[in-house]
């Protein structure tokens, strides 16, 4: 049987082979089921670097874990379900074997409930609270199954979520579950869904807080929401924002997990594409991604033409790296004067002399109009301002 390591160990520490680990896990959710009356965090994190596991070593431990309580622990339903819960999240839906598993562990989460409410206890909010992440997990199932059938079942489980979550004022679930929700119905309607952008980045930075105050800066799920609110950031044209947030994920990421976890590699592909900067040709009438500034800063090196999203701040997946237009790329020397930042674009200004005391400051831009780019600044006291194109220098690097 070979050794895996699928945590953030590095080096030649945290390799096993998965029986091993298996067996510890046991032996440590015995142990702390007698203490605590819970099985502890041994299927799911390593003991040397105390990181959640990843990839097949956490599908399989997942697995071995479910076994685990229904062969010893099936009498406690609320660890059951957590555990059931945790297990149908890591299936894939495409696999045939594993989409058979969801349904039946979905159906199985579902009688469980069902019994659980002839407890005279069941009123309690622990008990409604585990209810409501049954239904929203169950309608995350069948809207990923996709089926006309399975979408409308989850639009009933998803409402009845959203109901039990709003009674216990758990906003961010609830939040969470309408945005499924709306997806659902964009689907069985054929359309394709409007995302109210300004509601989007507050969403997301409400959840991105939520689970940094919860977990701390370290934890995947931290790191995985604080990039959805730099791609909201991003979006709406917050690049200078965006690139910072992104720019510390990176680094915690790095850091904590090693280089080649999820984590690392999704934050670094996703700061690639954030610091692009996406520039238009006037003279050619074609996007290209700026280089450098060379001849004291009179030319601009350019490479493209690229595509860019119709969302001006872009996309994270990272269609200006990829695809046929890659193929007809070529670098350019190009006086400044004909090359024009993209919304977004981190930028410097330089050379006012009305508004002298914006000289130095970095923003980006949002909009351009009349020869002029309109600039936010990163200072928060400083008002956006109408700045001319010679008046600003794109920021290849953020100081």
């Amino acid at each position: 049987m070979p050794l895996v390591r699928n945590c953030s160990c590095r080096g030649s520490s945290g390799f096993a082979h998965l029986s091993c680990i298996v067996r510890y896990a046991e032996s440590d959710g015995r142990n702390s089921f007698q203490s605590t009356g819970n099985i502890g965090t041994a299927f799911q994190e390593c003991p040397n670097c105390k990181q959640e596991y990843q990839n097949d070593v956490r599908y399989n431990l997942e697995r071995a874990r479910m076994s685990f309580v229904e062969r010893e622990f099936k009498n406690d339903p609320m660890l059951h379900l957590c555990v059931l819960i945790h297990r149908v999240r890591v299936l894939d839906i495409e696999n045939d074997s594993d989409f058979i598993e969801g349904d039946k562990i979905c159906f199985k989460m579902l009688s469980i409930i069902d019994e659980m409410k002839s407890d005279p206890f069941w009123e309690s909010s622990g008990f409604i609270q585990m209810e409501a992440v049954v239904l929203y997990v169950v309608g995350l199932f069948n809207m990923n199954v996709g089926s006309e059938e399975s979408l409308q079942d989850a639009l009933g489980y998803f409402g009845r979520a959203i109901c039990l979550f709003t009674s216990l004022g758990d906003e961010i679930n609830m939040l969470t579950a309408k945005m499924n929700m709306s997806k659902v119905e964009a689907k069985l309607n054929g359309i394709e869904i409007s995302y109210d952008e300004g509601g989007s980045l507050k969403f997301s930075q409400k959840q991105y807080v939520y689970w940094l105050d919860q977990l701390g800066e370290h934890h995947p799920i931290t790191i995985r929401r604080g990039e959805l609110y730099a791609h909201a950031l991003y979006r709406l044209n917050q690049g200078v924002a965006a690139e910072r947030l992104l720019t510390k994920l990176s680094a915690t990421s790095h850091r904590v997990h090693g280089p080649t976890h999820n984590c690392t590699l999704s934050v670094a592909s996703a700061l690639e594409d954030v610091k692009e900067r996406r520039v238009f040709i006037d003279s050619r009438k074609q996007w290209f991604h700026a280089l450098r500034y060379e001849n004291d800063g009179l030319r601009c090196v350019v490479k493209g033409p690229v595509q860019v999203p119709d969302c001006a701040g872009g996309s994270s997946n990272s269609r200006s790296r990829h695809g046929e237009q890659h193929m007809y790329m070529s670098t350019l020397s190009l006086p400044i004067t004909d090359v024009f930042p993209g919304p977004g674009t981190p930028v410097v200004c330089h050379g006012l002399v009305d508004g002298v005391h914006l000289n130095g400051k970095i923003g980006d831009t949002r909009g351009f109009d009349e020869g002029k780019f309109e600039v936010h600044f990163e200072e928060a006291d400083l008002e956006p301002a109408r700045i001319k194109h010679e008046n600003l220098r794109i920021l290849f690097e953020l100081p």
